[in-house]
């Protein structure tokens, strides 16, 4: 029985190629001909059989990666393909009257071909316009059109969370040119390769059939994360440092007179610091970041610091008794000393000195009263405002982790 049947295929073999010898054609060319030539096929009508019947058509979204996201647009592109899959039973043949031939790849202008349109595209609605892509068809009728390329859709920004925030973006494929009576979208996903991207990570993948008005449609969700290490570098850690020197203006000694400029210059640099931040995310962002909120508060932090800095300093530097010692004017040290002298029974330099002595060691208890005052207020004010920033870090990490 084996040898009947390898017999028989070695004489259909030859017969083949006599044929080819004979008719002057490969296989496939006869079979081109027969298709598409020498047939009634036409190109325009939707290739059912019956006029009622709607074409199921298989459209498998294939992800490659993402190209860019832009958070402040609200653009995302996707580099990705599509496999298309239909039954044309107009285009049907034996394998075995044409040399065993199970597949004829032609243009895309030789065969019917689905309008797929994109119902959220930033910029055009046609999916890959400018490109032609082959068919591949069978002999039991069924096509393969596989697409590929780029795509930019619109995709709403989340990023409540930053820069730990997540985004979901839906990408929706329908056909314009049949309604969904006549043709009716079957989606599917495959998400063998996947790309890298240097900022985003995509962390599912979901697909569902909707209807767009009186069309059939394909929705493809793309969940993304951020990656975070780069925005940690260059954001957290900036407000970190910029919320420990805002509270270690207490510590700079008063004698020096630089305590207002650190503690404007500080402020300053939160509000530098919060106008770049909020170039790169979205105007209108609904919801509206933790992190502005967190800076937000540390700035009228550093604000309420500027004007205790200044009340600090203008007890410092009050003129009586009870205050710091501070330098005092040539033209009072001497109208002091004239009175010393006249009080003195001897008029001698060391009778005076020694009287000045005196009156010092007198007024040292209340001006050291005085200082240690000023240093508790100092205290107190540098513990209040570093625990206010530790709560305000320790609030945005639990909301971050929690979510």
């Amino acid at each position: 029985m084996k040898m009947t049947t390898t017999m028989l295929m070695r004489w259909l073999y030859l017969i083949s190629h006599l044929c080819i010898c004979v008719w002057g054609k490969k296989h496939s060319e006869r079979l081109y001909e027969f298709l598409f030539q020498n047939s009634s096929y036409n190109k325009v009508l939707i290739p059912t059989v019956r006029d009622n019947d709607t074409l199921m058509m298989n459209l498998t979204f294939l992800p490659r990666g993402i190209s860019e996201f832009d958070e402040v647009t609200g653009k995302i592109s996707i580099a990705m393909g599509l496999d298309i899959r239909w039954i044309d039973s107009s285009l049907r043949w034996n394998p075995l009257e044409y040399g065993g031939v199970s597949h004829l790849v032609v243009p895309e202008d030789h065969v019917w071909t689905p309008v797929l349109t994109l119902a959220n595209p930033v910029d055009r609605i046609p999916v890959f316009p400018e490109d032609s892509f082959p068919v591949r068809i069978y002999a039991n009728g069924m096509m393969i059109w596989i697409r590929g390329g780029t795509i930019s859709i619109t995709c709403q920004p989340n990023v409540r969370y930053y820069p730990y925030d997540q985004h979901t973006c839906r990408a929706k494929f329908l056909t314009i040119d049949r309604i969904r009576n006549e043709l009716m979208l079957r989606p599917g996903m495959r998400s063998a390769i996947l790309d890298k991207n240097e900022e985003w990570d995509i962390a599912d993948l979901k697909y569902h059939s909707c209807f767009f008005d009186v069309y059939s449609c394909s929705t493809f969700e793309i969940k993304i994360k951020r990656r975070p290490e780069f925005s940690i570098l260059n954001t957290c850690i900036p407000i970190i440092c910029l919320g420990i020197l805002n509270a270690c203006v207490f510590l700079i000694p008063p004698e020096s007179g630089e305590r207002v400029s650190f503690a404007i210059t500080v402020l300053l640099s939160f509000a530098v610091f919060m106008t770049i931040f909020s170039s790169i995310l979205p105007k209108n962002s609904d919801p509206v970041p933790i992190l502005s909120y967190i800076l937000m508060f540390m700035m009228i932090e550093s604000g309420i610091i500027v004007v205790l800095t200044i009340v600090g300093l203008r007890i410092f530097h009050r003129r009586n008794n009870s205050d710091c010692p501070s330098k005092t004017p040539c033209c009072i040290t001497i109208t002091r000393c004239v009175d010393k002298i006249h009080a003195c029974n001897e008029d001698t330099p060391l009778n005076v000195s020694c009287q000045q002595d005196t009156e010092r060691r007198s007024e040292t208890p209340q001006r050291t009263h005085s200082c240690d005052r000023l240093r508790i207020f100092d205290l107190i004010c540098f513990y209040v405002s570093l625990l206010g920033f530790v709560v305000l870090v320790s609030s945005f990490a639990i909301l971050v982790k929690t979510a």
